[in-house]
């Protein structure tokens, strides 16, 4: 806190809160950015089960479809 004082003192308080504000506005949009990554990571999974799923009904159907012909 003594820290804080001190810089506002010497360079002023905008100086300080602009400081201040570039570093929230970096934590925000690095956890922003983490969360997006899960996001991500979770839609990636989702899609490749949804594809084998489809794949595996194509199968199916092909199968089906065979046997119907015969």
């Amino acid at each position: 806190m003594t820290n804080l004082l001190q810089a506002t003192t010497t360079v002023g308080f905008p100086i300080v809160m602009c400081g201040a504000m570039g570093y929230f506005v970096k934590y925000t949009t690095d956890k922003h950015r983490e969360e997006i990554n899960k996001i991500n990571d979770t839609h990636r999974e989702e899609m490749q089960n949804v594809t084998n799923a489809v794949n595996n009904n194509t199968i199916a159907l092909t199968k089906l479809c065979e046997k119907i012909e015969s």
